[in-house]
This record gives structure tokens, C-alpha cells and sequence, in this order.
């Protein structure tokens, strides 16, 4: 058996199912299924959700608050003890921890489908990480190494899932649970990426630092966005964001003027290597590095439809998707880049 090409094809397996957890993660938050299996990893004490709330005991609502109250005391404890106290009691405090999840099956099947797709991706990073250690000695020891970290941020990964569901979807988790899935992926990119930009594209290489910046700058922005995200929902919830039709962007504050902002100029620089090097690189270069402007662009589309069509459900996905996709994308022309400057 060729492992070398076993290993591959899983690591792109791995990385194409994290951007499709990306997807279903988006359309769980969308339609508020979030809570739709108020337990982890089980749904309502079960394999696969149930059909009808007949099937739950009487006191369903009481005991699994109960028990994601208690999960959420040992996750405060925990972090308290690593010097997070004022976070651990914000957990605590908040008053979501305590609401009741009302069993509804179409929200208990959409999160069930979320977890199922978060499993497959399991599944494929853990065959990855088998066959990196069958080819151990034919790789270099740093693709050797982030691919080892990269199924470690996977399981993680999955640890925080359960975390966020005991929190009852507390906000400052949700931003490091898609973090640590934008930090999945950039492992396992690093892992399997060992091509490098061929000498027709050598000019490519005056731009690593440009990408190296415009990734963290793209990372920055996410974090803005998922902010943005929870100011948003909760003036939707009090009424507050939209006034006859209007959007109030003085609620949004300045993380909505952060977020627009980044946004703008990332979109306009990400097409400046493309410009410069028109006549310098090949085609499908100048059309990778575009994709990014173009991904950019379209992500600018699907979040003025949030804003002003109050949040429907495929410019809220796609939002999501996107962002990740300028991610992954702008990380492997700088990985190319990289490589092409040590051969």
C-alpha cells in the first residue's frame, strides 16, 4: 500500500470536511439549533435524536439542565484554576446557562447531522495521523509534527463542541471553537502542502511577507465578525436592530466599523500581487491569487445581506464559508511561497 498517497488523500479528506463542519457549524447557528441536542456527545441521552418529545421523560427540560450545569461548573473550575476567573464567572452568570431547551426535532436533527459531519471529520484525521506514522521516515520532521498537532487541535476541537453545548452557546467560546477549526485546517495544510512555486513564478516570492500579514489580518476580522455576530443577535432579540426597516449601525458600535473596515481593505490589497505580477507569473497563478479577491467580494455581498435583510439563512452560511475559504486559500500560496524561497 502507497501510504504516502493514503496519507494525502485523507489530509485533503480531513480539510475538505472541516470546511464542510465550517458549513453545517453556519447553518446550525443560522437556524438556532445550536441547543438542538442539549447534550454531547449523545442527543438526548441517545445515539440519533428522538422523534417527538413523547419518547423523553416528563422532567426532560429539568434534568438536562441539571446536567450542563454541572458540566459547565467543572469547565469554570477548570479555567478559574489557569487564572480565568472573571471569564469562569461570566459562565456562571449568564443567564442562558439556566433556560430549558424545548425539544424540537428538526433542530435536534439539524445539530445531530452537525455532530455526524464533525465525526467523519474525525474519522479522516485520525486514518491521516495512522499512515503519518508509516511514513515518518520518508516526510520531513516539520510536516511530521504539524500534522501530529493538527489532529491533536482536532480532538480538541471536539472537546470544545461539547464545552460550547454545556455553556449553552456562550459566546466567547463560540469565537475559539471556529478559531480552533481555522487552526485545523492551517496545520493540516502545512502537513500535506510540499509543493513549492516553480521558477516561472519566482517573483511570487517578494510577497511572503505581504500573505503572512494579510492571513493574520484575515484572522483578526473573523474575530470581529463573530463579535459583530453576537452584538447582532442580541439586538435582534430586544428589538433594537432595525428601525422601520433601517438598519441602527450605532448599536453595532465600533466592532461593526472594525469589522467593515477590514473587510474593505482586504478586499482591495488581496488583488495587488495579481495587479503587479500580470505580466511576471503564470495564468493559474494570477487566477489563485484572484480567488481570493473574488471569495473576498463575495463575502462583502453575503454580510450587507445580513445586515439589511435581517440575517436569512444562505447569506449567513455562505458568510461563514467564505471567510474560510479566504483562509485556507491565502495559506497556501504563502506556504508555496515559503517553500519555493528553501528550494
Amino acid at each position: 500500500m502507497n501510504y504516502l498517497k493514503l496519507n494525502r488523500r485523507f489530509g485533503i479528506l480531513t480539510i475538505s470536511s472541516v470546511f464542510l463542519l465550517l458549513l453545517a457549524g453556519g447553518f446550525v447557528r443560522s437556524t438556532g439549533s445550536g441547543m438542538g441536542c442539549p447534550d454531547w456527545p449523545k442527543c438526548y441521552g441517545a445515539w440519533y435524536p428522538p422523534t417527538c418529545a413523547c419518547e423523553l421523560p416528563d422532567n426532560y427540560q429539568t434534568l438536562y439542565v441539571e446536567k450542563r450545569i454541572k458540566k459547565a461548573e467543572k469547565f469554570s473550575n477548570m479555567i478559574s484554576k489557569l487564572g480565568f476567573k472573571k471569564e469562569a464567572k461570566q459562565i456562571m452568570n449568564d443567564p442562558k446557562l439556566t433556560l430549558p431547551e424545548i425539544f424540537n426535532t428538526r433542530k435536534a436533527w439539524t445539530e445531530y447531522i452537525n455532530r455526524l459531519i464533525g465525526a467523519l471529520s474525525g474519522l479522516f484525521s485520525l486514518i491521516f495521523v495512522l499512515s503519518l506514522f508509516k511514513i515518518r521516515n520518508q516526510i520531513s520532521s516539520s510536516r511530521f509534527i504539524f500534522g501530529i498537532i493538527g489532529f491533536i487541535l482536532m480532538l480538541f476541537n471536539a472537546w470544545l463542541g461539547s464545552i460550547v453545548v454545556a455553556t449553552n452557546l456562550f459566546p466567547i467560546l463560540i469565537t475559539i471553537h471556529y478559531l480552533a477549526a481555522y487552526s485545523v485546517i492551517a496545520f493540516f495544510i502545512l502537513s500535506i502542502h510540499n509543493q513549492s512555486f516553480n521558477y516561472k513564478n519566482i517573483a511570487l516570492t517578494k510577497y511572503k511577507y505581504f500573505y503572512l500579514f494579510f492571513i493574520i489580518i484575515s484572522l483578526v476580522q473573523v474575530i470581529y465578525g463573530t463579535q459583530l455576530r453576537q452584538i447582532s443577535e442580541h439586538a435582534i432579540e430586544n428589538n433594537l436592530l432595525y428601525n422601520q426597516s433601517e438598519v441602527n449601525y450605532q448599536i453595532l458600535g465600533f466592532v461593526f466599523k472594525i469589522h467593515w473596515a477590514l473587510a474593505v481593505i482586504l478586499t482591495l490589497v488581496s488583488a495587488i500581487p495579481a495587479f503587479l505580477l500580470r505580466n511576471k507569473i503564470e495564468r493559474k497563478n494570477i487566477l489563485l491569487i484572484l480567488s481570493v479577491t473574488f471569495t473576498l467580494m463575495i463575502q462583502y455581498l453575503s454580510g450587507v445581506l445580513n445586515l439589511k435583510l435581517n440575517f436569512p439563512l444562505v447569506p449567513q452560511v455562505s458568510h461563514i464559508l467564505f471567510a474560510g475559504l479566504v483562509f485556507g486559500i491565502s495559506l497556501y500560496i504563502c506556504i508555496g511561497i515559503f517553500k519555493t524561497k528553501k528550494n
